[in-house]
């Protein structure tokens, strides 16, 4: 709250001074001050009272101060950046050399107990301005209307489902923060069932809720003999049935989360009538909800049991675990794919590496090959000319009356 006053009071010095610009800025925004000053001077930086940073305008050096802004703070020439804001960066921001203040408010927006909550439970608003609580905001409702009150914290009573939506708060024209609001209720159906079947009771939650769960149970005024199995929160079994001795009723034994359902047996025409589901929950919230069981015979040629019979089956009960927020199934079905990948990416990778070792192998026998030699080329070219100097040297033939001179010789007459 010092701090809160001495921020105040630095904003009304500063304004009044005229060396002082102020930003109102979401969680997680980008703030850049100017200092004033030439980029060569020397600037000095500073974070209510603690130095962030000091740049020598001549030779560039800069020395890093003690204050956590220096963490993620950026200067070029005469400008400090800093980003990604967060609640404790909400404060003064001051420059040495020109004496000029910047007053950074950083806001943010939540509802407490949480965002969901539970029908005819109690909440709050927040739309908090680090070092302005005085400062005046508009909420805007789902609908779009204002609401009546313009505090940093409005307080809503008894929710219901028309407080649920998108929650406006108006800090400037130029900064609205919004959050949603989701309100739930527990849910049941009416069920039908044949004479002696076992029949579910259903009642859950379509979600979970920030509010714990502290207790509950199961009622059903037209069976006064008939014992049902209680709500149970306990640090070595969170929440759970416990039920002893139960004849007439079966329950799941593991941990719960938003389903409580519970297994009526052996239904007979005594049984028809309305079930309650009660749940309570931290802050005295209890909600109830009523369903109603109707009885037909087997062979009267009803729709006979609208549930499945049995007991709660063991393993949708676990798969609809939630673990760290998630359903258990969501888990194994992102784990599956994960596997299917990953296998798919080694196949993929196992079938490159092959085709390379086929391609080398092809190059490296294609490699091998005996190139044909000269003599190769020779012989196929000589048998070509050893033909044409055959057909080339073959004497002509020879006149008849030639071809008689010659056999007579030179002392042949006629």
């Amino acid at each position: 709250m010092a701090i809160c006053k001495i921020l105040f009071f630095l904003l009304a010095l500063c304004i009044w001074c005229g060396k002082c610009d102020v930003f109102y800025k979401q969680v997680g925004d980008e703030v850049s001050m100017k200092c004033g000053v030439d980029s060569n001077s020397n600037i000095e930086w500073k974070f209510n009272g603690v130095l962030i940073l000091t740049i020598d305008g001549k030779s560039g050096n800069r020395r890093k101060g003690l204050s956590h802004i220096v963490l993620k703070a950026s200067a070029s020439g005469d400008i400090l950046k800093v980003p990604r804001l967060e609640t404790r960066d909400s404060g003064n921001y001051f420059c040495r050399q020109s004496g000029k203040q910047h007053i950074v408010h950083v806001v943010s927006v939540f509802v407490k107990p949480g965002p969901v909550l539970l029908q005819s439970s109690d909440a709050e608003l927040h739309c908090d301005i680090t070092g302005d609580p005085n400062k005046e905001v508009q909420w805007l409702r789902p609908n779009g209307q204002t609401y009546n009150e313009k505090n940093q914290v409005i307080h809503l009573k008894s929710v219901t489902s028309n407080e649920a939506g998108q929650w406006t708060c108006l800090v400037k024209d130029d900064l609205k923060l919004s959050v949603t609001l989701t309100v739930v209720g527990l849910q049941t159906t009416a069920v039908n069932a044949s004479k002696g079947d076992d029949i579910e009771l259903p009642c859950s939650l379509p979600q979970s809720v920030f509010q714990r769960v502290v207790g509950g149970t199961w009622k059903a005024g037209h069976l006064p003999k008939v014992s049902f199995p209680t709500l149970t929160n306990t640090p070595s079994k969170i929440l759970h049935w416990n039920g002893k001795d139960l004849s007439k009723v079966n329950f799941t034994t593991g941990q719960l989360s938003t389903n409580f359902d519970v297994t009526l047996k052996n239904v007979q025409s005594t049984d028809e009538g309305t079930f309650v589901c009660t749940v309570e929950f931290d802050g005295e919230v209890r909600l109830s909800v009523e369903t109603t069981l109707r009885v037909v015979d087997k062979h009267s040629g009803g729709n006979g049991s609208t549930k499945r019979k049995g007991k709660p089956n063991a393993v949708m009960e676990s798969l609809t675990k939630e673990v760290y927020g998630l359903k258990l199934w969501i888990w194994i079905a992102v784990g599956a794919s994960s596997v299917f990948l990953i296998g798919l990416i080694i196949v993929i990778g196992v079938v490159i590496q092959r085709n390379k070792r086929m391609k080398k192998r092809v190059r490296k026998l294609r490699s091998m090959r005996q190139p044909l030699t000269d003599k190769d080329y020779c012989q196929c070219s000589r048998a070509e000319k050893e033909v044409e100097l055959e057909e080339q040297a073959r004497p002509l033939p020879v006149p008849r009356q030639h071809r008689n001179t010659r056999t007579a010789g030179p002392n042949h007459t006629n």
